[in-house]
Parts: C-alpha cells; structure tokens; sequence
C-alpha cells in the first residue's frame, strides 16, 4: 500500500523512467523545481500514511481492550495501549475512546488490582492531564458558578457571619466533582 504510493508519486514526478540528459543553465529552474516538488510529495505522504497506521493500531488496541475476556487479555490489551500512546504522544483522536474503555474496563469482573500499575501506566502516556474523565464534571460545575457567586453575595451582604462557612460550602460544592472525577480517575 505505501510502496505503491510512493512508486506512483516517483513516477508521476518522473523519477522513473527514461534516464534523462544533463541539463542545460537553462533547464535547472525546472529541475530544482521537480526535486523540489517531489521532496514536498514525500515529505506530505510520509506521515499521512504513518497516521494512517496509527489510526488502525490504536482502533486494535482499544478494540482488543474491550473485547478482552481475562485479565491477562486486559493486562496486554492495557500495554499495548499505553506503549502506543508513549510511542505517538499520545492518542489524538483515539483518546476519548481510549479512556472510556479503560475506565468501563475498571468496572468489569475481570478487573484485578494487579491490573492497576498498567492501567496508571497508560493512563499517563494517554491523557496525563485527567482532561477525558474530568470533562463532564466540569461540564456540570460549570453551570454551578453563576448562582454560587450570585448566592454567595447574597450571603455576604445580609448574613456576613456566615459567610465564610458559605463560602467553603461553596467551593465544595463548585470543585468537589472536579476533584473526585480526578482522584477517581
């Protein structure tokens, strides 16, 4: 597949073929301008078909993730991830899906702690940053800040005493999902 498209683009830009005279003064634009145009065809179909790999080894091992049925399946599936994502830095669009399989995977019988170094170790090659299982508690809070602020001057302007244990209720209540969808994750 990637042989035939960089044969195909050597052809196209005529580097296969009739051997060709040395040119002219005149004719050197021209050929800079080939070298030229074959580096640019090389250098962009290079990492698309690279991706293209990746692409279809990171949908392998999710697949392989989720369709695993012991934990010495789930363990490999886990590593392959992990190693795949260290290799590429990270997932790209594979990500979401990643964590969402790793996460359920958590949930299953299959599940054993001797799973969890794997698994932490994926995670961090995978979404260092929580940002996927942090998503929809951030989401939720998001919508909180408005009416706490909004309560919170209320609080403070008629009940100023109690404003400070407001204010911690407040916060628990506004970074509280955020924290545990962290720690949790």
């Amino acid at each position: 597949d990637r042989a035939m498209v960089l044969v195909a683009g050597a052809v196209f830009f005529g580097l296969l073929g009739a051997p060709r005279p040395t040119p002219t003064a005149g004719q050197t634009a021209h050929v800079l301008g080939r070298r030229a145009a074959v580096s640019s065809f090389i250098a962009v179909s290079l990492p698309a078909l690279a991706a293209g790999d990746f692409s279809e080894r990171a949908r392998a091992a999710v697949t392989a993730l989720r369709e695993s049925e012991s934990s010495d399946a789930a363990g490999q599936a886990i590593s392959s991830l992990g190693s795949l994502a260290e290799e590429y830095g990270g997932l790209a669009g594979q990500t979401e899906e990643a964590v969402q399989s790793l996460m359920a995977l958590k949930q299953t019988p299959i599940w054993k702690d001797s799973l969890e170094v794997a698994y932490r170790d994926a995670m961090r090659s995978i979404d260092p940053y929580r940002v996927v299982a942090v998503a929809p508690a951030v989401r939720t809070s998001m919508f909180i800040y408005g009416p706490l602020y909004v309560g919170l001057l209320v609080v403070q302007q008629i009940l100023p005493k109690f404003f400070v244990p407001a204010y911690a209720l407040g916060a628990a209540v506004a970074l509280g999902p955020i924290i545990y969808a962290t720690v949790n994750s």
